[in-house]
């Protein structure tokens, strides 16, 4: 039996909530991955809902991080990321556009990843300065906008400065950076109105997710986050190798 305008079946639907109740987890307990981990595996499951639904979701819980700190926002830090997200959204349309069948998206989607997962891994940190805040929203743009997962290259800027501050700013970020993205998505023709659907399925998955992560936030936070890069590499090789043969 196929669901929401046969776009999808149960079976596909059910995977696709296990893997955001996993991701829920995963992020309320080392405060870091959904994307990373719901992204590629929802890929694999349902290529036709990524980065469309992800995003989708991400605008209802970036903004609502948003609005409960709005005072603590950095509205000068938030301007400029904005810039760089719209040009690197603007990179992202553009190879969108000239993307020319799901086989090839899905080798510059798993390509893209292995970027996002590589930058985790290395934990590479720059100093914060308006230029490199500029250049890596500009890369978060190209990122995010393709595959959901636009958060590494602002850790790389962002990691020594006040949680208290950075949470609100960075989450009025991504707020903007989905809307961006999923315009692009629309323009270029890779997002329909079924992906807004998945997306409203899929917020009730998370919040079990959230609901049932106490007792996981307990687990050494560098087995679950290696195990993640892990699964997350494993999930893009699989999809770059499913784009070529």
């Amino acid at each position: 039996m196929n669901f929401i305008f046969d776009f999808v079946t149960w079976t596909e639907l059910l995977l696709c909530c296990g893997i955001i109740i996993c991701a829920s987890i995963l992020q309320v307990s080392i405060g870091m991955g959904f994307g990373m981990l719901a992204s590629p595996l929802i890929a694999l499951v349902k290529p036709e809902l990524v980065p469309g639904s992800i995003l989708a979701m991400g605008l209802f819980v970036a903004f609502s991080g948003a609005w409960r700190e709005r005072k603590n926002i950095l509205k000068q830090e938030l301007k400029l990321g904005i810039g760089g997200r719209v040009i690197g959204t603007v990179m992202a349309f553009g190879l969108l556009v000239i993307i020319p069948d799901v086989e090839s998206f899905f080798i510059v989607f798993g390509s893209i990843m292995l970027i996002a997962i590589g930058m985790t891994a290395y934990g590479i940190k720059l100093k914060f300065s308006d230029k490199n805040l500029l250049n890596l929203s500009i890369v978060s743009g190209l990122m995010g906008s393709i595959t959901a997962v636009g958060a590494p290259p602002m850790a790389i800027i962002y990691h020594d400065r006040d949680p208290a501050i950075i949470r609100p700013t960075l989450n009025a970020f991504f707020f903007s950076s989905c809307v961006l993205g999923l315009l692009s998505l629309g323009l270029s023709g890779w997002i329909s109105f079924q992906h807004f659907i998945a997306a409203i399925i899929f917020i009730p998955a998370m919040f079990v997710g959230i609901l049932v992560s106490a007792p996981f936030k307990g687990l050494p936070r560098a087995l679950v986050s290696n195990a993640l890069l892990c699964l997350s590499a494993f999930a893009s090789i699989l999809l770059i190798f499913k784009g070529i043969f």
